[in-house]
């Protein structure tokens, strides 16, 4: 390995170290400036899918900090390939559950260090870079503004505010990290006097945060491919790379990414790559046409971050054809362009070409044939990083005197700086966040039906109906608008309307929808509720059971069904349901209340007598209910709540003579 890297290349002394009292300064800055435009965000609430990958996965909900509940969550959390942010909601859960403080203190963190990380990189890169012209200003002090740049981008706070957005940053944080390790043992090696033990620990911790950066997210696999850029780029001096080692080692590079793509992908990489167009709205070559004309926007919300053009949530037009619209073309013509430029001034202009590329190529694994969402403003998190020190070098020579250089860069800083902090204040209310996601994409139907449902949830119920009936109008065949609006008129004890609304749902073509299937089950779930207080028995278990058909790991779905199934005295098929009900959730009281109802045993299925849903609202007009109630706190010696029972069963049945006796028993 020693005598493969030491072959035709410069020897390297390791840069001159910053004094104790400069690093705390510039750590003291970068520390400031990220605690002041992410000071109003430690109250912003979850949102989105923070409620499918923290509020909602069990998983990742550790009350004990044991190994067994480290590897629950790394391995069952969700999404399960994600081990690292998965280890990190839990920890989050485990120290203060559900309180978004500290999920906010821990993604501010991360993304402070990434930009302290980044400042060494750029710094250490900066020194070694071979150049042709000298910078004017400082190479610490391009480093320094190049990360202040990245640290205060408004395009960040869909990474660092947006809470799940955790695996974005993490991932990033140790794949910049590792990366610095490379190059530091890499100089290591090319020193004057080698420091072989340094080197070997050094590169021992390039290759484990490279692991964590695996583990946080699937675009870090691009990282051997990078690290074999930066050797050949500032190491092997673009040297022919066409001999034996060297093709070796660009083997084993290529063998990395490829075995992480299929740890992600499985043995049938290309089955499951066209598995995710499944219930796409867009088909693969659309996508990647698509994507084109995606990058340049990314590029430009880049140069012109502006909070106005940011949101979760972006319409963004497909592309039918290469000309359709032509936009596609010229983007792809730009793209190759810039490569092309990149590729032809890398000997001349060595760390421009090396960041061109880093920023295409650290966008490729998220912009190209994976049918994932089309566009995210956190996918560019990573691919900024290098871009941010080339627009800090372009304005080193596009202004010859050096104060004037740092008083735009400063001043860039300040305006982003700005921004982001205006745009994290959309992120303190749900509300507020959903309505600047409808008011940027007034026609998409996920942030409208995300606003009506919290609205909903919230008590603004005409407001709510008035984005429900607008998503039907721009999509009749949106099952949960359906869903939602029937639930909406049944608490306003609007029946009629909501069995309209919920017959509309049934009627819609499950292929028409299929992202919702599961609301295809809620739809017959609430349909059953209605039908059953109109008495409609029949009609009632015959919507749950074609609901359980399509869900059955609905719980309370099968309580509901297991009640109907009792007071219509099929006792069987309702015991069934319970037991059912519990193997889903052992904690569940109705199931529990049931069985022990039906059970010849009734102390298997343990009631806290405490709960008044156990003891009235269930059956509360069922005397065999009751009677049995009663019997069971008179074995347990609470006389006073074994009479209670039987004065309610003697309301029920004047005529009952056994509770006129045991009434006779409890006072005598």
């Amino acid at each position: 390995f020693n005598n493969y890297m030491n072959q035709h290349q410069t020897t390297y002394n390791s840069p001159s170290p910053l004094s104790t009292k400069h690093l705390l300064a510039i750590l003291c800055v970068f520390a400031g400036l990220t605690l002041i435009i992410y000071s109003n965000i430690f109250s912003s609430p979850f949102i989105f899918d923070d409620l499918p990958f923290i509020l909602n996965d069990p998983h990742v909900r550790m009350t004990e900090f044991t190994w067994d509940n480290i590897e629950k969550a790394a391995f069952k959390g969700s999404p399960h390939h994600r081990l690292l942010p998965n280890i990190s909601f839990a920890v989050n859960y485990y120290l203060g559950r559900y309180d978004v403080v500290g999920y906010h203190i821990v993604n501010v963190t991360i993304h402070l260090f990434t930009g302290i990380i980044l400042f060494f990189f750029f710094n250490i890169t900066l020194t070694i870079s071979p150049r042709r012209t000298n910078f004017s200003l400082h190479p610490t002090h391009i480093a320094m503004l190049a990360a202040m740049i990245w640290l205060a981008h408004p395009i960040h706070t869909q990474a660092v505010t947006y809470t799940c957005q955790r695996m974005t940053s993490l991932a990033a944080m140790f794949y910049i990290l590792s990366l610095f390790l490379y190059v530091k043992g890499r100089i290591a090696i090319c020193a004057n006097k080698p420091k072989k033990i340094q080197a070997a620990l050094l590169f021992s911790g390039c290759l484990i945060t490279g692991l964590f950066a695996v583990a946080g997210k699937e675009n870090a696999a691009a990282l051997p491919l990078f690290i074999l850029l930066y050797e050949w780029f500032f190491f092997q001096d673009l040297k022919n790379i066409w001999t034996r080692g060297k093709i070796a080692w660009g083997i084993i590079a290529m063998a990395l990414f490829v075995g992480i793509a299929l740890i992600y992908l499985g043995e049938n990489p290309i089955d499951r790559i066209m598995a995710g167009y499944a219930h796409r709205d867009f088909t693969l070559p659309q996508r990647l046409m698509t994507e084109l004309r995606v990058v340049i926007y990314y590029i430009s919300l880049i140069f012109w971050p502006y909070a106005g053009r940011l949101s979760l949530e972006h319409d963004y037009p497909l592309s039918y054809s290469p000309v359709d619209p032509w936009t596609t073309l010229l983007s792809l013509a730009a793209i190759i362009g810039l490569i092309g430029l990149a590729m032809k001034r890398a000997k001349k202009d060595r760390l421009f070409s090396f960041c061109i590329l880093w920023f295409f190529g650290n966008l490729i694994i998220e912009s190209s044939v994976f049918g994932i969402e089309i566009i995210f403003e956190h996918r560019t998190y990573l691919p900024l990083m290098m871009v941010s020190l080339l627009g800090v070098c372009i304005a080193d020579r596009l202004f010859s005197r050096k104060h004037l250089a740092i008083a735009v860069l400063c001043g860039f800083v300040v305006m982003t700086s700005i921004w982001t902090h205006h745009r994290n204040t959309i992120f303190n209310h749900k509300t507020t966040f959903l309505r600047d996601c409808v008011l940027k994409t007034p026609d998409k139907i996920r942030p409208r039906n995300n606003l009506a449902t919290t609205l909903q949830l919230n008590g603004k119920t005409p407001e709510a109906i008035r984005h429900f009936l607008k998503i039907l109008a721009l999509d009749p065949n949106y099952v949960t608008a359906c869903n939602n609006l029937g639930n909406i008129y049944v608490a306003q004890n609007k029946l009629d309307k909501a069995v309209d609304q919920y017959l509309t749902a049934l009627k819609i073509d499950p292929a028409l929808d299929p992202y919702h299937k599961k609301d295809f089950a809620s739809v017959n779930f609430n349909m059953g509720s209605v039908l059953y207080l109109r008495k409609m028995t029949d009609e009632a278990i015959f919507h749950y059971s074609q609901g359980l058909k399509i869900n059955p790991n609905n719980a309370q779905a099968h309580v509901n069904l297991g009640e109907i199934l009792l007071q219509q005295n099929q006792f069987l098929s309702a015991k069934n349901q319970f037991k059912k009900a519990l193997q889903l959730n052992p904690e569940n009281i109705r199931a529990k209340t049931g069985l022990r109802y039906l059970t010849d045993n009734p102390n298997q299925y343990f009631v806290d007598e405490n709960m008044p849903l156990a003891k009235e609202i269930l059956y509360p007009k069922n005397v065999r209910w009751h009677m049995k109630l009663a019997a069971l706190y008179q074995e347990q010696g609470k006389i006073t709540l074994a009479a209670n029972q039987y004065k309610k069963i003697l309301l029920l049945d004047p005529l009952n003579t056994h509770s006129l006796y045991q009434l006779g028993v409890c006072f005598g």
